[in-house]
């Protein structure tokens, strides 16, 4: 998330809300809030039901790391959706270390939001 911090006044002109997705526990992600400074709601997808909403559940990696209880986990995934839920532009990583970098959510916003 630090690698969209950097996007925040990108973000703001363009009243673009971002929201996370993990399968992390809620208290997890409580912890993490204060490591970055991207304004965002960060939610909790322990049942998958975003992650499989969005057919986004990781078919390589059948479950979760070791001493967790989430049965899968997501493929990376950068998605820009419109008011309406319509997705734009959808970016995804086969490395799960892997996640789309400002210079290519830039130009997704640029070409889906600045475009006349």
């Amino acid at each position: 998330m630090r690698r969209l911090a950097e996007l925040q006044r990108e973000f703001d002109k363009r009243g673009v809300q971002v929201l996370t997705v993990s399968t992390d526990k809620p208290g997890v992600i409580q912890k993490k809030r204060g490591v970055h400074r991207l304004k965002a709601r960060m939610l909790s997808d322990r049942n998958l039901a975003v992650t499989d909403a969005f057919g986004l559940r990781n078919q390589l990696i059948h479950s979760g790391p070791p001493g967790d209880d989430v049965e899968a986990l997501p493929v990376p995934t950068t998605l820009l959706v419109n008011s309406d839920g319509k997705v734009l532009w959808i970016d995804q990583a086969e490395n799960y270390q892997r996640r789309s970098g400002p210079e290519v959510v830039m130009a997704a916003l640029q070409t889906h939001l600045d475009a006349p």
